[in-house]
């Protein structure tokens, strides 16, 4: 279960830093969005902070997760980003579901690795 977890960590962080990397640096060319896609990303756009700031802590969260360092704050802190990249894909672009469930699913499967440290955090 170790080899598991750390390679889904590490999978999970390379993703995270290679996501936000591409769009700082402009690295890849991305598909110009249609229909729905198009009407969300143009308001996403016009917000000038938000998208930055999500990638901004996919890097800091993949740098975390890659190293090791503070993993438990960091998996909740990426959890809001996750559950939105799902529901963004499944929603408006449903040909990138199959990424946005293992972004979600490895996020879920690392806290619930973590379970015992989050206990705290439902108690009275």
């Amino acid at each position: 279960m170790k080899i598991a977890i750390l390679i889904i960590r590490i999978l999970l962080g390379a993703f995270m830093v290679f996501a936000s990397v591409t769009y700082f640096f402009n690295l890849i060319e991305a598909e110009a969005p249609t229909g729905n896609l198009l009407t969300f990303m143009t308001g996403v756009m016009a917000s000038k902070y938000l998208l930055p700031l999500a990638k901004a802590v996919e890097l800091i969260a993949g740098i975390s997760l890659l190293s090791g360092k503070f993993m438990k704050v960091t998996l909740l802190a990426l959890l809001p980003i996750s559950i939105n990249i799902f529901l963004i894909h499944t929603v408006t672009q449903v040909s990138e579901v199959p990424v946005a469930v293992f972004v979600l699913g490895a996020n879920l499967f690392l806290i619930y690795t973590h379970w015992d440290s989050y206990k705290g955090l439902f108690k009275d």
